[in-house]
């Protein structure tokens, strides 16, 4: 059992209003009025499994003390309100409510039998801090740990109402009483286990923006840091947590900072940033980072398609400081018309090995760095996506097509375009499809639409041996260009096209959908809670390596006992 420990006046709460409870005599428990109750004790265990010893700590103190109390009642509320003390219970089977921040099934039951913990009110310790600022024991909800036991947990609960509104239904509960600025997700299904504070980023509703959208922007750069100087593991960390902060429901205040804490992937740093930034309104690193030379540099360096962050800090060590730099470094002058060969450096033009098509390089990424940052808007993306299936269309008949990336999320603008294709004939399809791709862009490029490639890859056949899945898709990572009309000019845009014989198409549509957290998540909780495979090119059972074929996006979920999550709700990046 956790030990107890009593927490000194001064770390209580000054700001609630005065309370309606009263010191009891013994020193191990402490008092809630409430009308409703029965005068036996209530019974709270902690279950500590995953707990922080502070939190512990805390809870323990809440439960074993309460002082000054008795002044804030009048006698009227002292005799006509019943009493209900709080003990610390040391077993789990005598206990009326169990306090936990373990959120997984699998996990509870490491712990608990799942028959005694359908008998609870399973709560996260938010229920006990926000009952005692209230006076009185809180309906339990909204603060079911669990969303496999979310019924339960309202049924059991000891304030005697049975009747509250799923904690993620539009209700008008406290923790939403910020309507402007807070987000509505989607009303799960009932026992859904979708919850912003959940684990896996495949799991909560990540809107493209959050109510916490100016401090994601900050950590982002603290995450960008990180990455350009080769800390991986850092720069991953501060991305699991802005992933989090994009899913918080409401903005985060000095009054619910103490929630960020239980978070799942908020450690001891990255919670003193966010403290920072809710104190000051910015964080100091992020103004450090922000005015270093050597950080524009890589920044700009990386802006310039196929140089990654190892690459610019080469570049960087070498001397070079600005794009001019590097114009004068790889011989590319700045673009003075439409053909950018005149850019560049005869020695430098390159052909794709597998198609002779003009390469993508660091070259021509530099020669057309400017137009690549213009974003592309909504129309234009739907409108190179007619453009190509029209082509399409000429080569093979019954040709399906679905737009990824950004644009299905929920962009309005877009950095680039994804576009997964198949057919629609199931049989088939199959044979329809190999070797379309690099026919494709041969015909777009002789029509004057891709420029040059960058990378093109061609189907395998399925092998039992490898331990990765058979590459089922073709891809080709173009530049492509509308052509220019007398009024608009078009320019050159990032162009991926992705291949999949039908039975992966809607694996393919899903990992190419994104956002990058959702997936990378997505195939954390397929190998590690339902051993399973899961990446754009199929599903498979790890142990046996059997193959799953989903008809639908919807089906994707299924297979791996997901709940379904819309397109525009996968946004878990900055």
């Amino acid at each position: 059992m956790p030990s107890s420990s009593k927490r000194s006046a001064n770390e209580k709460s000054t700001s609630s209003p005065p309370h309606k409870r009263r010191r009891s005599s013994s020193s191990n428990s402490y008092t809630v009025a409430n009308s409703d109750a029965e005068e036996s004790p209530l019974n709270v265990f902690l279950l500590d499994a995953k707990m922080k010893p502070e939190t512990i700590e805390e809870l323990s103190s809440i439960i074993d003390n309460f002082r000054n109390v008795d002044e804030h009642l009048s006698l009227k509320e002292k005799n006509g309100s019943s009493e209900r003390e709080l003990h610390l219970c040391p077993n789990m089977k005598d206990a009326d409510v169990v306090i936990t921040v373990v959120h997984m099934r699998k996990r509870l039951e490491r712990h608990v039998d799942w028959s005694i913990a359908r008998r609870k009110a399973i709560v996260t310790p938010q229920w006990l801090r926000d009952s005692a600022d209230s006076g009185h024991l809180l309906p339990c909800g909204k603060y079911a740990a669990l969303g496999d036991l979310y019924q339960e947990t309202v049924q059991n609960c000891p304030d005697g109402d049975s009747s509250q509104p799923h904690p993620d239904s539009n209700s008008n509960s406290e923790s939403h009483d910020q309507e402007s600025e807070s987000f509505v997700p989607p009303v799960p299904k009932n026992g859904t286990d979708i919850r912003h504070n959940h684990r896996y980023a495949c799991m909560r509703y990540s809107p493209l923006t959050c109510p916490n959208q100016i401090l994601v922007e900050k950590i982002a750069i603290l995450r960008r840091y990180r990455e350009l100087e080769g800390l991986d593991m850092q720069a991953l960390s501060y991305e699991r947590a802005i992933s989090v902060l994009k899913a918080f429901p409401c903005p985060i205040t000095s009054d619910n900072i103490h929630e960020i804490s239980e978070l799942p992937h908020i450690g001891n740093k990255i919670h003193s940033k966010i403290q920072e930034f809710i104190q000051h309104g910015d964080i100091s690193e992020c103004k450090s980072i922000l005015s270093e030379t050597r950080y524009q540099s890589l920044v700009d360096f990386t802006t310039v398609y196929g140089i990654g962050p190892a690459t610019a800090r080469k570049l960087y060590s070498s001397g070079l400081r600005t794009i001019k730099d590097l114009e004068k470094h790889y011989e590319v002058s700045p673009k003075t018309s439409d053909d950018i060969t005149d850019s560049l450096n005869p020695e430098h033009l390159r052909a794709t090995p597998t198609t002779g098509l003009p390469q993508l390089s660091i070259e021509v990424g530099l020669a057309l760095r400017e137009e690549f940052s213009l974003h592309i808007t909504r129309n234009e993306v739907e409108e190179i996506h007619d453009v190509v299936m029209n082509e399409l269309a000429n080569i093979r008949s019954g040709c399906v097509s679905t737009i990824t990336g950004g644009y299905r999320r929920g962009k309005d603008k877009s950095n680039d375009i994804d576009i997964v294709i198949s057919h629609k004939d199931l049989k088939s399809g199959g044979g329809q499809v190999k070797g379309l791709c690099a026919e494709l862009v041969k015909r777009l490029y002789d029509k004057g639409l891709v420029t040059h490639v960058m990378h093109l890859s061609s189907f395998r056949e399925h092998n039992a041996l490898r331990t990765s899945h058979w590459d089922s898709l073709e891809k080709a990572l173009t530049v492509f260009k509308l052509p220019d009309q007398k009024r608009n000019k078009h320019v050159h845009r990032r162009l991926d096209l992705v291949f999949a014989v039908p039975e992966v198409y809607w694996t393919a549509v899903v990992g190419w959908t994104g956002s990058r957290m959702f997936e990378r998540d997505l195939k954390l909780w397929a190998k590690q809670e339902e051993g399973m495979k899961f990446d754009s090119s199929g599903i498979s059972r790890r142990h046996d390596s059997k193959l799953y074929f989903p008809k639908s996006e919807e089906e994707v979920f299924k297979l791996l006992h997901l709940e379904w999550i819309d397109p525009t709700f996968r946004n878990a990046d900055p």
